[in-house]
């Protein structure tokens, strides 16, 4: 198959999860101060938590991967509970606009679709991935 391993992917996944979270905190930094920056990074570590947390619970329901457990459906539906409480207690505790919370939640998003156009064009480009 033409596609990476999984694992590489993964980790692909955090780095430019981090990436984004450290270029949006500058960004806030210099353009809004000090506490929208603060909510900025705070939303995208609660996106790079959801990141880990999504990654660990298709682990965990994976054909082949051991026993299903029960809490894993319950943790997988209420997480969008915990991002919502998240970006919450960020917004309220810092005094700031929901906006680069907002922004900061969708760290991970920007890097799955950054990831999904970088094997977009590897692939238009002829580059073969184990």
């Amino acid at each position: 198959m033409m596609f990476r391993s999984r694992s590489i992917t993964v980790a692909q996944l955090y780095r430019l999860t981090l990436l984004f979270a450290l270029a949006g905190t500058i960004f806030y930094f210099f353009y809004s101060g000090f506490r929208p920056a603060l909510a900025f990074a705070l939303g995208a570590a609660t996106s790079l938590l959801n990141l880990w947390l999504f990654n660990r619970l298709a682990s965990g329901i994976a054909p082949g991967e051991g026993s299903k457990k029960p809490w894993q459906a319950g943790a997988f539906a209420s997480r969008y509970l915990i991002f919502f409480a998240a970006g919450y207690v960020i917004v309220k505790a810092l005094d700031v606009s929901p906006l680069p919370v907002v922004f900061g939640l969708f760290a991970s998003t920007a890097a799955v679709l950054l990831s999904s156009v970088l094997e977009l064009f590897g692939s238009f480009a002829g580059r073969n991935r184990p």
